[in-house]
């Protein structure tokens, strides 16, 4: 950059770019406001993208699973995800989505209440547990008795996959022993045992019946 450039900057800006060729100009503004433009465009770009995000329509969540110390394979996660979408109410892609969310717990582990807190929300319409996650999620009291979720033609189905616990004198099922099934199959978890439970709000208590009469029509609670 010559010296008549640099000593430009001095100057008001438009008397400065009015004596400068066109490419002093372009010198001129990269060296003493280029800077300043790149960092105005990224705020302007950060700025429209949190208000893109913000406003713009997001998809129905029509059933969300989460799978606690539990890995779902590729194919069974489309088959929990995309196979299921019409049982549940699902009529267009575009505006509607089906979410399983994995969740890693451990009966020693402090941070555990972001997830109690989706539990007993409602967040979750249903769980895939390993024995230690399903124990924690026991002691957080976040399972229903599952005579008030599930219906009593398909209690009985699942009658001897049913967990049973006691509290106040009052024995109920609250999870599904599925571990030698075509679901448990397409899932990889600690120890010898998965169970399937429905942490469910009165809100969200619609869409069991629905996602049971996938699994069991599929043939996903049938063993392999």
């Amino acid at each position: 950059m010559s010296d008549r450039h640099a000593d430009q900057g001095h100057r008001k800006f438009w008397s400065t770019m009015k004596e400068l060729s066109w490419k002093e100009r372009v010198q001129h503004f990269i060296f003493y406001y280029g800077k300043y433009t790149i960092i105005g465009l990224l705020l302007v770009y950060m700025l429209t993208s949190v208000l893109f995000d913000a406003y713009k329509e997001k998809p129905e969540v029509i059933l969300s699973g989460t799978a606690i110390n539990v890995s779902v394979s590729v194919d069974m996660e489309k088959r929990l995800k995309d196979d299921v979408f019409s049982y549940v109410g699902g009529t267009d892609t575009a505006k509607q989505t089906i979410k399983l969310v994995p969740n890693e717990v451990s009966s020693t582990s402090l941070i555990t209440s972001v997830l109690q807190a989706k539990l007993w929300s409602g967040d979750y319409h249903y769980l895939l547990a390993d024995q230690e996650g399903l124990d924690v999620v026991l002691n957080m009291q976040a399972l229903p008795n599952l005579k008030l979720v599930i219906s009593e033609e398909k209690l009985e189905l699942l009658k001897e996959r049913l967990i049973m616990v006691q509290s106040e004198g009052e024995t109920f099922p609250v999870a599904i022993n599925i571990t030698d099934t075509v679901l448990a199959a397409g899932c990889t978890f600690e120890g010898d045992r998965i169970y399937l439970s429905f942490p469910v709000t009165t809100e969200t208590l619609a869409v069991v019946e629905p996602f049971l009469d996938y699994l069991l029509e599929q043939g996903l609670l049938n063993t392999p």
